[in-house]
């Protein structure tokens, strides 16, 4: 080859598949943890049907609530074999799925109409109670979290652990019957019971975020703390951040998907039992007074019902929480 003759250029590469941006598997990964947790929901709510309907057929005898004082023995079976329970297990299992697909549980006796709309006619007085409580706790723990996790061994530090402690040793009932004493019989400035007007919320909401608030307060004060302790936070101040500043656009920033999830655990065990008592001491019209007057009447299919929608209702509060977090947590987003 002489010199003025040249080296024919390299072929082109063939053109790969373009590289996935972060955006996109970010998104992929939100699928796929979509998709795992509503896959373990129909497990879980699978499993909360199958237990509810064993407890059912093992536990007590629904005969007894249909029939009258004094019906004999022939007049039991006819009953029970016009109901149906005096097939197989198998073959009683099979018609309850298939009922419930129809969101059919069978008719209460007490109130002798369909089980599912009577807790559908309450459902929205115990979310929006619980929605309401949820926010307070929140305010409360988050609040509180900062003040004590920013100023440890203060004053203020010592008070709202005090305070923090005996929302978790006290009964949420007495809590609530302690407050109607002082705000509605005492002072005369809230109603004591029932749902009559936006006031009739604030003694019921008070208790549930006073309740559920120390929780949040204990963990968003441990994860400050924590995040205190890191060199940024040191950088920060050492170049002159505003202290506000510092807390409220990176700590908070950085604690947030922690004190998400404790809220979300929160919020989720009020359905999960925690807000019936209160509403019971309060007289709401929600799902803890049904559910009660229901087994003390032994109206299995209200409680059944109940059981059901406030389990999906779980299901959902910790599927959503999930989400969040994911998008919130930087460390769980693929880089």
């Amino acid at each position: 080859m002489t010199s003025t003759q040249q080296a024919a250029p390299a072929p082109a590469a063939a053109p790969g598949p373009a590289p996935r941006t972060r955006r996109s598997r970010t998104r992929s990964s939100l699928g796929r943890l979509v998709l795992s947790r509503l896959r373990d929901a129909v497990i879980v709510q699978f499993l909360v049907v199958v237990t509810i309907f064993v407890i059912g057929f093992y536990v007590g005898d629904p005969v007894t609530a249909f029939a009258p004082p004094d019906a004999t023995e022939e007049q039991l079976a006819q009953l029970r074999h016009s109901l149906g329970l005096d097939q197989p297990f198998w073959v009683q299992f099979a018609r309850y799925l298939e009922n419930l697909i129809q969101l059919d549980v069978g008719t209460s006796v007490w109130q002798q109409r369909p089980a599912m709309d009577a807790v559908w006619e309450v459902i929205g007085n115990t979310v929006l109670l619980a929605v309401l409580g949820a926010i307070a706790a929140a305010i409360f723990g988050v609040v509180g979290g900062v003040l004590a996790g920013t100023r440890p061994g203060s004053l203020t530090d010592r008070v709202i652990n005090l305070i923090a402690v005996v929302s978790l040793s006290v009964a949420s009932f007495w809590i609530g019957l302690l407050l109607i004493i002082i705000f509605a019989v005492r002072l005369d400035l809230v109603p004591t019971s029932g749902l009559y007007e936006w006031r009739s919320l604030i003694l019921p909401v008070a208790t549930l975020g006073f309740i559920h608030g120390g929780r949040i307060c204990q963990v968003t004060r441990s994860v400050v703390l924590d995040e205190m302790s890191k060199p940024y936070v040191l950088v920060a101040r050492s170049r002159g951040l505003p202290w506000r500043r510092l807390v409220a656009r990176h700590i908070l920033r950085n604690v947030a998907a922690t004190v998400l999830t404790t809220a979300g655990w929160e919020f989720a065990r009020m359905f999960g039992g925690s807000i019936y008592p209160i509403e019971v001491v309060f007289a709401w019209p929600g799902l803890g007074p049904l559910m009660t007057t229901a087994a003390h009447r032994h109206d299995f299919a209200i409680v059944e019902a109940a059981v059901l929608i406030t389990g999906a209702l779980v299901i959902l509060v910790n599927l959503v929480v999930d989400v969040a977090s994911h998008l919130l947590d930087r460390r769980l987003r693929p880089q």
